[in-house]
């Protein structure tokens, strides 16, 4: 296989313009660089530099080493190396920049050995300082890059679209278990030759290596104090920014059509511009696969918000896809019920430890107004407590903010709780004395039950003899494959589920206690649709699913990584008082608070525009899918990690108004 190194180089920079040929001990910048790179063990040696008049000097200088010179569009480099590639008919390219000027050909050596062991598309090694980078590729994906990336951050760059896709073996190797990736050794500023001078003074023409230079500013640190205040890649989030304008256009645009026939331009709150902040957000996604979705406008995310949560498996998750394929056959509704009601019923008293009987529905909202009917109709009272969120009925919604529109009749019924407050529920035990027909709660969210909670509760319920509901639509399938009754130990008299029950098609359960849900028969509980066929095949797939693959486990366990790498991450960039992470590994949340100059919706917002860009859909939440890879989890954290370290320095230099492109997003309505 033919490899070679590519150095990418250029003198038109606006940070520092003709970088390339300072003087460092007699000799330019690229110079240094390419006679630190002449032992890499590769067939080639290129540099890729601009048709610029200005790069002509660059150009004269590689020659004279020795090196071949490809050269090609200013701000276009992807396309000078697949130039290369197809030139040198190559098949394996280390990437180098020629900012790295103290580049220590060990590293690259051992990133190629790596590679090679790997059977990798694209290696980098982590946890290094930012000046030594190595990227190895293979000459297939910079190929196929060049013909897909769209985007100014995807072509001035190179990498960028592998890293963003799936298909691609990616590796990314800590070379120590130290991470001193945010020390800045780079030349991208006049600071930056100061200091990487003194360190070439310092080893004085001898062939360094880069333990030598961690060795010496561990010694003496006061060395990079210059330079502390310089964000690593300044260029790259540069290039991010011109993303903006291309970026949304087709979402932007078609954003502006459905506001015009769509409240909010969408059927769902929390897929809206509430959720979104406008102008720097995708706005319609044209399809999913696996862990992945690409938006109107091609961009391609790996999803952590997983249609709210309904998204278990992945999306076209070839068994449940084929099943609703198979039941599409025979038809998806009937003038009399179909036998797959009864699998699934079935399925699911097999599975749910309160499961008895069971009613279907569409949405989570039809599932708790049912429970909650059903319960004022056991108990012949009418008032309730509630705990979380519980769709939108007016039973519900009447308790928030948002409860325009709802009888204040109707508002007068529903009396919030607080979670892990057992004695807010006495509260209202004791000011609605034989009243209260149930108490209905999520039985976890952000927050741990602490002190027996959830026993309590249901202890405290059956002593007024209400009935006892746990809200699972989020929850079920989830926690554990009999949810978070089955996972806390605490069985209710009624559940309500929906979301991953059938992977994404439209499905809610009320099930529970027999002798409550016989009343089912005399409640008025009923749709045209509540037996639709595909939805129903798709749940018994699902559960299917659950039951012989290990899902829940894969859950637990890639969330374990998400929530150990976040939390690692706030300490990294010192957020610990503005963010924190919360709720179970395989549901958990971003925590964002109000900081001293800036609050939490000024600091999500920056958050969320700044990972949208680099292909992560997120609201704050890690909604986990059985189809979110290792590759899938590097990629969110390696995100996290250049996103986490732009909020730090937007904190302290106090100007993170300025690095914001839209107005912050509000608060939809506080529940919890």
């Amino acid at each position: 296989m033919k490899s070679a190194v590519i150095a990418q180089a250029r003198n038109s920079s606006t940070r520092y313009p003709k970088k390339m040929l300072h003087n460092f001990l007699g000799k330019p910048a690229i110079e240094w660089v390419i006679d630190r790179c002449q032992d890499i063990d590769t067939d080639y040696k290129i540099l890729a530099t601009s048709e610029d008049k200005n790069d002509d000097i660059l150009a004269t200088i590689a020659m004279k080493k020795g090196w071949y010179v490809i050269r090609g569009s200013i701000d276009d480099v992807l396309s000078r190396y697949a130039k290369a590639i197809k030139e040198f008919n190559l098949d394996i390219v280390v990437r180098i920049t020629c900012d790295c000027i103290l580049i220590d050909y060990r590293l690259a050596n051992f990133a190629l050995t790596k590679f090679y062991e790997a059977g990798a598309d694209y290696l980098l090694l982590t946890n290094i300082i930012d000046g030594f980078d190595v990227e190895v590729i293979k000459a297939t994906a910079i190929i196929e890059a060049d013909t897909k990336a769209k985007l100014p951050s995807e072509r001035e760059h190179v990498t960028p679209y592998i890293r963003k896709t799936e298909k691609f073996k990616k590796i990314y190797l800590q070379y120590t278990n130290e991470n001193l990736s945010h020390i800045h050794l780079s030349l991208d500023y006049k600071e930056d030759a100061e200091v990487i001078g003194y360190i070439l003074e310092y080893f004085n023409n001898k062939n360094f290596t880069y333990d030598d230079v961690v060795k010496l500013i561990k010694e003496k640190p006061q060395i990079i104090e210059k330079t502390k205040h310089i964000k690593p890649n300044e260029g790259y989030r540069k290039s991010l920014e011109k993303d903006y304008l291309e970026r949304y256009k087709l979402s932007i645009q078609m954003h502006e059509k459905a506001i015009k026939v769509i409240p909010l331009g969408s059927q769902t709150f929390s897929k809206s511009k509430t959720q979104y902040p406008y102008g720097v957000s995708p706005y319609f996604i044209k399809r999913g696969q696996g862990s992945h979705v690409w938006d109107i406008d091609g961009n391609e995310y790996i999803d952590f918000v997983n249609a709210l949560g309904a998204i278990i498996l992945g999306y076209n998750d070839p068994d449940v896809t084929n099943a609703v394929k198979a039941q599409l056959e025979e038809g998806t509704i009937f003038s009399l019920p179909h036998e797959i009601e009864i699998k699934v019923a079935e399925k699911i008293i097999e599975i749910i430890p309160c499961a008895e009987m069971v009613r279907f529905g569409k949405n989570g909202s039809d599932a708790t107004a049912g429970a909650i009917r059903l319960a004022r109709a056991y108990t012949k009272r009418d008032h309730v407590a509630v705990c979380g969120y519980h769709g939108w009925q007016d039973w519900y919604i009447g308790s928030t903010t948002r409860n325009l529109g709802v009888p204040k009749s109707t508002i007068q019924l529903t009396h919030s709780f607080q979670y892990n407050n057992i004695d807010s529920l006495y509260k209202i035990f004791k000011e609605y004395p034989d009243q209260i027909a149930a108490v209905i709660m999520e039985p976890m969210n952000s927050e741990e039950p602490k002190n027996n909670f959830l026993e309590e509760v249901k202890e405290l319920t059956h002593k007024n003899k209400a009935v006892f509901i746990f809200d699972e639509t989020v929850t079920g399938f989830r926690f554990s494959k009999g949810g978070a009754q089955e996972y806390f130990g605490v069985i209710p008299d009624l559940a309500t589920f929906g979301k991953g029950l059938a992977n994404g098609y439209p499905l809610s359960v009320i099930t529970g206690k027999e002798e409550i849900m016989r009343l089912m028969e005399e409640v008025f509980f009923s749709f045209t649709f509540g037996g639709e066929t595909l939805s129903l095949a798709a749940a018994l797939a699902t559960m299917a699913k659950l039951q012989k693959e290990p899902v829940i486990e894969t859950l637990w366990k890639q969330g374990r990584k998400i929530v150990d790498g976040t939390n690692a991450l706030i300490e990294k960039y010192e957020l610990r008082d503005i963010m924190s992470v919360s709720g179970k590994d395989c549901w958990s949340f971003l925590i964002f608070k109000d900081g001293k100059e800036y609050s939490q919706w000024q600091i999500k917002t920056l958050f969320l525009q700044e990972v949208f860009a680099r292909g992560i859909l997120t609201i704050g939440t890690h909604n986990i899918s059985y189809a979110h890879s290792d590759s899938d989890i590097l990629n969110l954290l390696d995100v996290y990690d250049q996103v986490l370290s732009i909020i730090s320095n937007a904190l302290k230099e106090r100007n993170l108004e300025k690095l914001l492109r839209v107005e912050p997003i509000v608060p939809l309505f506080k529940i919890r």
